[in-house]
């Protein structure tokens, strides 16, 4: 099989523990683009939390793009333009931090560019870690923020996140699902969100058949990515259920997983 597109989640598979790029994986994936690959992200994180990444793998320079807030949104590198995107309106964003507040949650949602939270959590800290991107608290987000978001989460202790994840199944009502990508996070999507109907509306965009598509993940959000491309591969690192539907098993994301995987199908 020649392959055209590599797309890769980003924390926990592309990011290493320390939430960096290795330098390995970072050479080996710009090489990939100047051999004419496409690399794309596709990630939980909002769009701002992914950019600087995207840029450090020359992306803009190759006119690549990401998938942010799990499949939320798609822009394309270069020009930061939004190709696709599917909200939560502003109503179901008001009913899940009202579930949130009851089931002790921290919510938590974004607006230019910062994260916002109400309440005070443990793990409050976490989300702005990850992505770099600026913490606000308000004293009601409902409040707050006036229009559709791109994805909400309930923050809180995993025991407590997996309880109601599995009374959820996936659903939190007729308009909103819910995952997680990691396990103090309970992730809110409008319907039919996920980084799966994503690539399949980018790769249609682009004319690259599905079965041309490599995809590495690590968690519950990159089941429907590694379903629906041509070569699913779960991290060494990823949890057992992304394990049991993958097509390969990889290293971990501390082991270069992504190029010793890539090795073996693409010869650069």
């Amino acid at each position: 099989m020649t392959y055209k597109m590599i797309v890769m989640d980003m924390d926990d598979t592309l990011m290493t523990s320390e939430n960096k790029v290795s330098a390995k994986t970072k050479a080996y994936l710009i090489d990939l683009q100047e051999k004419g690959y496409k690399v794309v992200l596709a990630s939980g994180r909002p769009t701002e939390g992914m950019l600087p990444v995207a840029k450090e793998l020359k992306m803009d320079e190759f006119n690549s793009y990401i998938i942010s807030y799990n499949g939320a949104k798609t822009i394309e590198v270069k020009s930061e333009k939004e190709i696709d995107s599917n909200l939560i309106s502003k109503p179901n964003l008001d009913q899940i931090v009202d579930y949130c507040r009851e089931k002790g949650f921290l919510p938590l949602s974004y607006k230019d560019g910062q994260i916002i939270i109400e309440g005070d959590h443990e793990y409050e800290q976490i989300e702005s870690e990850i992505t770099g991107l600026p913490l606000k608290k308000v004293a009601d987000i409902k409040a707050y923020i006036n229009e559709d978001v791109p994805k909400a989460m309930g923050v809180d202790y995993e025991a407590n996140i997996e309880t109601v994840l599995k009374t959820l199944r996936g659903n939190f009502n007729d308009d909103i699902d819910v995952t997680t990508s990691k396990p103090f996070f309970l992730e809110f999507m409008a319907k039919s969100v996920s980084k799966g109907e994503a690539i399949t509306h980018l790769a249609t965009k682009l004319d690259v058949p599905m079965q041309k598509i490599v995809a590495f993940g690590d968690s519950s959000n990159d089941t429907t990515l590694l379903q629906v491309v041509g070569r699913g591969i779960a991290m060494g690192n990823a949890i057992p259920a992304l394990k049991d539907i993958a097509d390969d098993i990889t290293l971990d994301h501390d082991s270069d997983g992504i190029p010793h995987a890539l090795e073996k199908l693409i010869q650069l």
